[in-house]
């Protein structure tokens, strides 16, 4: 471990022997190095069933049509906010996204169906792979593996998870955000590249949730990126207000505020504080108060956590606790927003592989632990385990354990100093060493 003396560049310009652990630097008890491609083939094999089982695009690319109808709706001279369509389980739906949004959502309007859902299809399917393959490539490295093999067996892996799946099966506008963070976070922060922020910033002026990835930039100490995260979000915002103020002025000063539109909160696929609370206090509202109180601790912890992460060199499980905690305290998080379940695994299998627990500054250390939590996460977020059936405790359970899981990973995710994306610009404190 580098001490504050040694400093950070020289940390982490200075290669592991041989690349990675030897069989003689491997401490007693870690896994064996053959138990990892053994497994990822095992998952790989095992999510490609699960698909051919379990997707039946039940969905039929349901928001893309709202997203298209809208859109249609505004070119034919319609003022935007007002387009809403009748829906058996949500009563009314409207567009809800930001300006930015929905400038970029436009182009739908002017082309058939098919084509719409052809576009989102290859829009899903290449920001996904895009998004993978830039998380994968670093903790290939770290192990002496193939990039192109862990990508492989990823893949299929992250394809088996309900949010990949169900947003691909609704058309979602998530997988193109996602790409975006990790883009940032992936691929330009690692490069300390002075355009860093824009992915953040674009993705924050699309849909606004992704804003927390600014504040996770600033407490990293990466402020020139957070500040070209919000210039970027504000010259975005203020472009789509030159070309629409009407519409923009509306959705500022009305629509974000008053959630119409955008479904029940206490559906139970919203898999956040908030649908936990909508839930309990069905039909009635729940406190505003109570939700405040519950979510400060929550933002406070997590982003202390992800800030932990990041100056540590430890990006994978610093943006997959950001993006937990977005999900967690944002009014509205169906589970089909919810990718940060990839960085999550991928940051726990890892650490577990890795076998070097001195390395792992807070968070569960122990690598048959972790793999212990791995195989209780994945098929939970799998099958998107979430269900209104039951009553009482079992319906509290049932219908919010993605959010309990989510909590669940804000405490256990290790922070591994041993996982460093190297060319970061974050010094690692001396009590790090």
């Amino acid at each position: 471990m580098p001490t504050a003396a040694t400093g950070y560049r020289e940390a982490v310009s200075t290669p592991r022997s041989g690349g990675g652990q030897g069989p003689a630097d491997r401490p007693a008890g870690s896994p064996p190095r053959w138990l990892a491609p053994g497994l990822g083939l095992a998952a790989a094999l095992g999510a490609l069933i699960f698909l051919v089982a379990r997707v039946r695009l039940e969905n039929g690319f349901f928001d893309l049509k709202v997203y298209r109808s809208a859109m249609r709706w505004w070119v034919d001279g319609n003022p935007l906010y007002d387009y809403s369509q009748p829906d058996p389980w949500q009563e009314e739906l409207g567009f809800t996204y930001p300006p930015v949004g929905a400038f970029l959502l436009r182009p739908l309007a002017y082309v058939s169906e098919s084509g719409a859902i052809g576009a989102s299809i290859v829009v899903s399917v290449v920001c996904t792979a895009l998004a993978v393959w830039w998380l994968t490539g670093p903790v290939a490295r770290r192990h002496d593996w193939s990039p192109p093999f862990l990508f492989a067996v990823s893949l299929p892996v992250t394809a088996g998870l309900g949010a990949v799946w169900i947003g691909f099966d609704f058309g979602q506008i998530n997988p193109l955000l996602w790409a975006l963070v990790v883009f940032d976070l992936a691929v330009l922060a690692p490069r300390r590249s002075r355009f860093l922020g824009v992915g953040i910033g674009l993705a924050t002026a699309i849909k606004l949730v992704p804003g927390l990835f600014i504040v996770y930039l600033l407490i990293s100490r990466r402020v020139r990126g957070a500040i070209v995260a919000g210039g970027t979000a504000a010259l975005a915002t203020l472009a789509a207000h030159l070309a629409a103020p009407h519409d923009s002025l509306h959705y500022w000063t009305t629509t974000v505020w008053g959630g119409d539109g955008v479904g029940h909160l206490w559906f139970f696929t919203n898999q956040s504080i908030s649908g936990v609370l909508a839930r309990l206090y069905e039909p009635d509202p729940y406190p505003t108060w109570l939700w405040l109180a519950l979510c400060l601790p929550v933002l406070a912890y997590g982003l202390w956590r992800a800030r932990l992460a990041a100056l540590n060199g430890d990006e994978l499980t610093g943006m997959a606790l950001a993006g937990f905690v977005a999900s967690l305290v944002s009014p509205v998080t169906w589970v089909h927003h919810i990718f940060w379940w990839v960085p999550a695994l991928l940051a726990i299998v890892d650490t577990a592989l890795a076998g070097n627990p001195g390395s792992v500054r807070s968070g569960l250390r122990n690598p048959w632990a972790l793999g212990f939590v791995a195989l209780l996460t994945y098929p939970i977020v799998a099958i998107s385990a979430a269900s209104h059936t039951g009553t009482g405790l079992v319906r509290l359970v049932l219908s919010n354990w993605l959010v309990w899981l989510m909590l669940l990973l804000l405490v256990t995710l290790p922070v591994d100093t041993d996982r460093r994306w190297a060319g970061r610009n974050v010094a690692v404190p001396a009590t790090a060493a």
